[in-house]
């Protein structure tokens, strides 16, 4: 029996928070490393870092 069919009225935001919820940090931050790497395969020419922000922009972000 799958997640949905033992909890058919839920949202997927709701189920993804409860697999959330259950993960423990350490997984979490793997997870999020994984993704991010994903996302630079992806669109690895489209993430600049902030390396083109305006002097006055990297100041206030202080």
């Amino acid at each position: 029996m799958t997640y949905l069919t033992k909890h058919p009225k839920k949202t997927a935001q709701e189920i993804q928070d409860d697999i959330f919820r259950a993960m423990s940090a350490d997984r979490k931050l793997e997870v999020g490393a994984q993704l991010w790497r994903l996302a630079k395969a992806l669109v690895g020419d489209k993430i600049d870092y902030g390396k083109l922000r305006s002097a006055a922009a990297a100041r206030s972000d202080r």
